[in-house]
């Protein structure tokens, strides 16, 4: 009797775990921060819009300056990632202007440490590009008093780099959607089941991935295209005050004339916007459309700024930002190069050279 017992629990979890595992098979492999955090499934949220990877890497990858034209230096919409590499702007810059970009993780290298390096102070770059997420901006700049009106005191450097277009293509990638033939991730399909169940049980979102529904269709290529998944911490922005973002504004300001005392670098801002304050107006609910104030930033002519925030149009592109993930799409990655080459463009940094075409060459996975 004990030996059938046993046989018994055995028999039971011994099907538990095979139809959890089964159940696991169903969930197609996770790709998207979101999904990941948020226990969601990329059946409902997987892109399915080919992205494009560069390989081998068009742009490099550092620690200081090097001999770098161009320092791109940011978080993880800049920084490049060992699982997914090859897709962010900073290739697609290097690609489009034929200048050397070395890419700086500001979560490896602080800004007080790049900038007081000997390598920048021997090695400055013509150019520095500043990029930070809008939901850190406040956390990170708005300290201090703005002061009232806020102006660069350093004029900008005469830098001027001349750049043509490489002819480098990127490789088209597709998501995964099917697993390996011996992957039954039966725990992941158990975690996944309760912490759905939890979420439906208390009636509120219990992880720190949001979904929000929108009022219309068509801005993602996901099979839930009416859903948009959000990062939890885009909604800090409720507590934050106006005298925030203008200190915020005002000390981006003062690092840009720091980045330019040494009348070699120019500095330019990009500051991302969140994904919620992208699409805040596509939702059923129009309770957060006013939660961002990155137009404060536009509103100093003398801080060199990439207008991200103007030129974002999720009905102008399909994933402009991926429907599983805080990121962007590949072909928003490539938009943000564009947009900072005519920024700098416009202000003499960038200089056009033009010359014969030269033969495309293909990156090959």
């Amino acid at each position: 009797m004990y030996r059938l017992y046993n046989a018994l629990l055995i028999g039971i979890a011994a099907t538990c775990v095979l139809g959890f595992g089964l159940y696991g098979r169903s969930l197609e492999p996770l790709t998207g921060d979101l999904t990941r955090i948020g226990w969601y499934s990329e059946n409902e949220f997987g892109w399915t819009a080919p992205q494009h990877r560069f390989q081998p890497l068009v742009a490099t990858v550092g620690t200081s300056a090097g001999d770098a034209d161009i320092v791109a230096y940011g978080d993880s919409f800049t920084a490049e990632s060992t699982h997914n590499p090859g897709v962010t702007w900073p290739h697609f810059l290097a690609r489009d202007t034929g200048r050397s970009v070395t890419i700086i993780d500001r979560g490896l290298v602080s800004i007080d440490e790049l900038l007081g390096s000997a390598d920048w102070r021997d090695h400055p770059p013509a150019v520095l590009i500043y990029e930070l997420v809008e939901r850190s901006l406040i956390p990170e700049h708005g300290h201090g008093d703005a002061g009232g009106a806020c102006a660069a005191r350093i004029a900008t450097p005469p830098t001027t780099l001349d750049v043509a277009p490489q002819p480098i293509v990127p490789f088209a990638v597709a998501r995964q959607t099917r697993r390996e033939w011996d992957d039954f991730p039966a725990a992941y399909a158990i975690n996944f089941v309760v912490q759905n169940l939890r979420r439906a049980i208390a009636g509120h979102e219990t992880t720190n991935a949001v979904r929000l529904e929108l009022a219309r269709s068509g801005l993602f290529s996901s099979a839930s295209d009416r859903s948009l998944l959000v990062y939890g911490t885009d909604f800090n922005k409720m507590g934050w005050k106006a005298e925030q973002w203008q200190a915020a504004a005002c000390n981006l300001v003062r690092l840009q004339d720091r980045v330019e005392a040494n009348g070699r670098t120019v500095f330019a801002a990009m500051i991302v916007p969140d994904k919620l304050s992208v699409y805040a107006k596509f939702l059923q609910s129009r309770e957060f459309d006013r939660l961002s104030q990155l137009f404060r930033l536009a509103e100093i002519p003398s801080l060199n700024l990439v207008p991200l925030a103007v030129a974002l149009d999720p009905v102008a592109h399909v994933d402009l930002y991926l429907p599983d993930d805080t990121h962007w799409s590949t072909a928003t990655q490539a938009m943000a190069a564009g947009l900072i080459r005519r920024t700098l463009e416009a202000r003499d940094v960038f200089r056009s050279r033009v010359g014969p075409p030269a033969p495309a060459v293909i990156s090959k996975e």
